[in-house]
């Protein structure tokens, strides 16, 4: 990337009171109203951003060069290691190298052109192996310090101040802007809840104390089950288990006798129909009696059944015992009672879910329904990162289950629901989410990450780096949002660089009023 440099006129006063960001600190050697002109070089890399501020040089003469390095990749300042200034003019070469900081990412080398002219300045960073190539542009260099001292350099461009030592402090990061393909998504509140089929209670079908099996103690929380696993054993109140009991006899009892009379009243109505003796409604109805006895007889002896599973007997000798048993594969979720517990008919005693597989649920505003169009992949925001999204739909993800046909009169929304899977356990039922649901609206826009906002009274304000120590405020028009990416219509130029982290520190300094102290070792 081509180097930006500009000559600034810095005095002691001018950086206490109005943040010229010149870089001079209040130790340095000069008299005020004697301050030599300062020129300040910014360039960027892939790796590594250099922000150099020197005098004008003259030839033969050693010239400060205090040079900020900071890596790109960790934004934190080159704490150690050799650097390399190359001076080139014509067929001259001159080296200049530095073996360490003075401070965290800062090299002060006095560099010495040999002869007045035009240098080509070059820095080599070893990194990884390999040397990292900046060219730091062409540095006017003149033919005696008086000279230097008399020559004209353009303004600085204008902005605020915001020294290097502060932004490693807060990690400040800026990258450049530039076009994407956004597709404008509805951001909708959602919550998690169980497939169906993939969550059931185990409840006590009648009040009584609550056993452990012989073998082993009660499963507990988080213990996986598999469907129709014995989890305990209940003992049903005497006085009620000899009533349920006698009561599920007596029931059997009489289906059992009303299907042998209803089927030889249906056998004898089939005969006498086929010989034209009864009519066919009559036959029909035969034929319905005697199913519903069966269907009767059926659940009595079910119910019967039920009261003399696992040992379960009605003899004074041998106490009732009844199994629960789990009526799904998954996770035990919940045991909400222990091995002697007294516990009443219908209450929840285990809880049992299988988490692989959920259902995010979502309520469209009824205005959002119709731009969803015919797109319905869709995003949802992971737990605790903000504004990172993780697709909900896809091979091997999830899928679109319904998009209600109905608006609910008192939310005005319509439901929305997906299906995915949750293999690693990210999400937990009943948790609240936000879905990103994509429209049809497909743009390649200027973009910037929402990071990049701060919203100042009722507008939204970014920051842009257009020095390695100045920043301009800029109020922005913003259009559609992708995610963690959102449009800009206007206050921003493709290749500008916007500060995307610790654009809140910048902006508090100003807001303060307050310039940071200046940590250059001069």
């Amino acid at each position: 990337m081509k180097p930006t440099q500009f000559f600034a006129l810095c005095s002691v006063h001018v950086l206490l009171v109005a943040a010229a960001g010149c870089g001079h600190s209040p130790n340095d050697h000069h008299h005020e109203g004697d301050e030599p002109r300062t020129a300040q070089i910014t360039v960027w890399t892939d790796r590594y951003e250099v922000f150099a501020e020197h005098q004008a040089p003259a030839a033969g003469k050693a010239t400060p060069f205090i040079t900020h390095v900071t890596d790109l990749h960790t934004i934190e300042p080159r704490r150690e290691g050799l650097v390399k200034f190359i001076l080139r003019q014509g067929e001259t070469v001159a080296e200049d190298p530095q073996a360490a900081p003075a401070q965290p990412g800062i090299y002060l080398p006095g560099i010495i052109f040999p002869k007045a002219g035009d240098w080509q300045l070059t820095l080599l960073i070893p990194t990884d192996g390999t040397n990292a190539v900046v060219e730091m542009g062409v540095i006017k260099v003149y033919a005696d310090e008086h000279a230097a001292a008399h020559a004209e350099f353009p303004e600085p461009p204008a902005g605020l101040s915001f020294l290097k030592e502060q932004q490693w402090k807060v990690l400040a990061r800026s990258e450049p802007v530039s076009q994407r393909q956004l597709v404008q998504r509805v951001r909708v509140p959602a919550r998690v809840r169980a497939k169906p089929g993939f969550s059931a209670t185990v409840t006590a079908p009648v009040s009584g104390q609550l056993a452990a099996l012989s073998a082993e103690p009660l499963p507990l929380p988080g213990q996986r089950v598999e469907a129709g696993q014995l989890l305990a054993l209940l003992k049903p109140n005497f006085s009620e288990a000899a009533a349920r009991v006698a009561e599920a006899d007596a029931e059997f009892t009489m289906a059992k006798a009303a299907l042998i009379q209803a089927e030889a009243a249906y056998e004898r109505t089939k005969k006498l129909a086929a010989e034209q003796a009864k009519s066919p409604r009559e036959l029909q109805e035969a034929e319905l009696a005697y199913q519903s006895a069966k269907a009767r007889h059926a659940a009595a002896a079910s119910l019967l059944a039920t009261f003399k599973q696992a040992g379960g007997v009605t003899s004074p000798n041998a106490p009732l015992l009844m199994e629960l048993r789990a009526p799904i594969a998954g996770v035990l979720n919940a045991v909400n009672a222990g091995p002697g517990e007294v516990v009443s008919a219908n209450q929840s005693l285990f809880s049992v879910l299988n988490p692989e597989t959920i259902w995010i649920e979502a309520s469209v505003p009824e205005a959002s329904v119709a731009s969803l169009g015919t797109a319905r992949e869709a995003s949802i925001e992971l737990p605790g990162a903000t504004r990172q999204l993780a697709p909900v739909t896809g091979a091997g993800r999830g899928q679109l289950v319904s998009l209600g046909l109905e608006v609910d009169a008192a939310t005005r929304t319509v439901p929305l629901i997906y299906e995915m899977t949750n293999c690693d356990g990210a999400f937990r039922i009943g948790q609240s989410v936000m879905l990103h649901v994509e429209t049809a609206n497909v743009q390649n826009a200027l973009a910037i990450p929402d990071s990049a906002l701060i919203e100042e009274g009722g507008w939204f304000i970014a920051f842009v780096q257009v020095a390695g120590e100045t920043f301009q405020k800029r109020e922005l028009r913003l259009g559609i949002r992708d995610g963690e990416w959102i449009q800009v219509l206007s206050g921003l130029s493709e290749g500008e660089r916007v500060v995307t982290r610790g654009a809140y520190a910048i902006r508090l300094s100003t807001a303060t009023g307050a310039i940071p102290a200046h940590g250059h070792a001069h």
